[in-house]
Parts: C-alpha cells; structure tokens; sequence
C-alpha cells in the first residue's frame, strides 16, 4: 500500500498539519481497501457498513449491474448489502475482469478511488437537479 498504492513516500509537503491529515486520510483508506480484501471472497459475511455508507448501497447496486458481463464468473456473486459485494464491486471498477487471480489491494485501491469519484459526481448531480426543481 506504501509504494504502489498511495505513495505516500512521494508527497513533498514541508507542513506538518496537512501532512499528518493527509498521511491519516491515507491510514483510514488503506484500512477500508483491506477490508475488502480480507472480504473479496465473502468468507465473514461483514455487512456493507464496516466500509461504506449504508447510503452508498443503491449506487454500488447499480454499479455491480452495469459492470457485470454475460459469463457467470462475470456477474456479482455476493449478497446485497454485504461488504463483499462492494468489494466485488471496487474490485471491477480498478479493473479486475474476474478471470485472472483474485483481486489485490492495488486494483480494489483503485476501484474504491474511482468509486469514490464516481459518488461526488452523483451527489453534484442530485444538487443541480434539486437546484433546477
């Protein structure tokens, strides 16, 4: 998670309020990716809420439905609400196909990233639309 997941090595802030911010947002996210890597497989059975929102729940629904494929091995296995169906999810988002390997802590870091984004887009979304009504 040090070198290939956030590179927190790298950053060249002298300041250390926002470095140790920064270096704790990092601990908090790399805690979560963990997770859900220790959860990929759905062994535990952890509720989705160890990591995320219970409000992120209808958008990684609709996420898992967008990005499963045709094959069995591409369609989300885990129950809904489960912390491994959001991993499954992060997991497809970083770019894992579901073929080769379980997925890493790089790719769900990655998948969570773009999950992330993906969230602050739809909440800019519903603001402008509650904006226009």
């Amino acid at each position: 998670m040090k070198r290939k997941g956030f590179d927190i090595e790298a950053l060249r802030i002298n300041d250390t309020g926002p470095r140790n911010r920064l270096i704790l947002a990092c601990m908090i996210a790399a805690t979560v990716v963990m997770q859900m890597v220790a959860e990929r497989d759905g062994r535990c059975l952890r509720p989705l809420t160890d990591a995320f929102d219970a409000a992120d729940q209808p958008l990684l629904e609709a996420l898992s439905a967008d990005l499963e494929g045709k094959t069995d091995r591409q369609k989300n296995p885990h129950p809904k609400g489960s912390l491994a169906f959001a991993s499954w999810v992060c997991a497809r988002l970083g770019g894992w196909t579901g073929y080769y390997g379980k997925p890493g802590p790089i790719v769900i870091l990655s998948g969570w990233t773009e999950f992330q984004s993906i969230k602050h887009g739809a909440y800019i979304a519903q603001s402008i639309h509650h904006r226009a009504s």
